[in-house]
């Protein structure tokens, strides 16, 4: 089974900082997941929610603030990474899982990594980009046949079946409490890689492993590797 760093590793360090991916890198994650959004001057930025009231105090909202103004917001609590920074550091050296929240900002992103990263066809295969937004996966899809695409689900863990002939996904994530030995199934049979989210008990994760779960994401690698025996 595959450890994914939960936004590099949320247990370990603030989320989606740079600090937190190092601690997943070294702590022995085979993947680091994280957010990006962005900013209303065209920067894609690492950050979960819509605001940074959660994780600064701020009410700034990600989408209709410059990169400028967050980092301004930001200036109380952790540092907002940037998608380049993050990539500098880590594209080509683990795996990372890329995952686009809200609408928009996909035309953006994947210009970025196709001009300053994608060297070759393979190095396509050092980045997952994940969603739930359907319309940001078919973006992608008709940016480029080369990118590897993971459709995220909530409570019906059937959707993927609907959109994987228009899309070929490279994966699923399942949220760890909807998935169906059936779908589990079919993604098998199509050739999917099946991850869950978020999870952070080592039973949990072996319960997840019987049921055919190949990965799972949690916000401490280390030690779900460890007490899990993976």
């Amino acid at each position: 089974m595959l450890i994914i760093g939960h936004k590099g590793a949320a247990g370990l360090a603030p989320e989606n900082t740079i600090e937190a991916f190092k601690k997943g890198f070294e702590t022995g994650a085979d993947i680091l997941e994280f957010d990006v959004q962005v900013t209303r001057d065209g920067v894609p930025v690492v950050v979960h929610d819509s605001t940074l009231l959660r994780t600064h105090g701020s009410r700034a909202i990600v989408r209709y603030s410059t990169h400028k103004s967050l980092e301004e917001a930001a200036r109380k609590g952790h540092s907002i990474a940037t998608l380049e920074e993050v990539l500098d550091l880590f594209f080509g050296k683990i795996l990372l899982n890329l995952e686009i929240k809200g609408r928009g900002g996909s035309d953006i992103i994947i210009d970025l990594i196709k001009k300053r990263y994608i060297k070759k066809a393979s190095d396509w295969n050092n980045i997952l980009f994940s969603s739930f937004k359907v319309r940001e996966l078919i973006k992608l899809r008709k940016s480029s046949t080369n990118a590897q695409l993971a459709l995220l689900h909530n409570r019906n863990p059937y959707t993927f079946i609907a959109y994987h002939r228009q899309l070929h996904f490279t994966a699923i994530g399942f949220h760890r409490l909807h998935i169906s030995a059936l779908a589990v199934e079919i993604a098998k049979q199509l050739g999917i890689f099946m991850y869950a989210y978020t999870v952070n008990r080592p039973k949990a994760a072996l319960l997840l492993l019987d049921q055919g779960i190949e990965g799972i994401v949690t916000d401490n690698p280390e030690y779900i590797r460890n007490t899990a025996i993976l």
